[in-house]
C-alpha cells in the first residue's frame, strides 16, 4: 500500500511541475525565430497572452512537433501577444475571443483559424485542412 501511495505522490508531483512550468513570467511573449523566409506567402500566427496556461501547453505539446515537421518549412509559425500593436495590424476576419488562437495568414489576409488549445493531434488535423484549402 505504501509503495502505491508513494508512486501516486511522485506522479502527482511530476504532473504538477509540468503544468506549472509554462507559467514562468514572460513565457507567452517570447519571440520565435522562424529562420529563412518560406517559399509561399502562408504563415501561421499564434495569438496568445502572457501567463496563459493553454498557450504554454500549446508551446510545450504542439509547437515542437510542428517545428520538426516538413510543413513548418513551407508554412512558418510565429507568435504575437494579443495586446501587441502588431496584432492590431493583422488582416483578421473578426475579433480573437480565446487564446491561443492560431490564424493562417496568406499575405496580410486571414484564410483560416483554430481558436483555443485543442491538443497536438487535433491541431495538426486542423492546420493540414486549413493549409490544404489555402494552397
Amino acid at each position: 500500500m505504501f509503495r502505491v501511495t508513494l508512486h501516486f505522490a511522485t506522479a502527482t508531483l511530476v504532473m504538477a511541475l509540468l503544468l506549472i512550468s509554462p507559467l514562468a513570467p514572460g513565457h507567452a511573449a517570447r519571440p520565435l525565430d522562424t529562420g529563412a523566409l518560406p517559399e509561399t506567402d502562408l504563415e501561421l500566427v499564434v495569438l496568445e497572452l502572457e501567463n496563459c496556461t493553454y498557450c504554454g501547453l500549446f508551446r510545450r505539446d504542439a509547437l515542437p512537433l510542428y517545428q520538426s515537421s516538413s510543413r513548418a518549412q513551407k508554412v512558418p509559425i510565429r507568435f504575437l501577444d494579443l495586446n501587441d500593436k502588431a496584432a492590431d495590424d493583422l488582416g483578421l476576419d473578426g475579433p480573437v475571443t480565446v487564446v491561443p488562437t492560431v490564424v493562417l495568414m496568406k499575405g496580410n489576409r486571414e484564410v483560416g483559424r483554430v481558436p483555443g488549445y485543442i491538443g497536438p493531434e487535433n491541431f495538426f488535423h486542423a492546420v493540414n485542412h486549413m493549409i490544404g484549402g489555402a494552397e
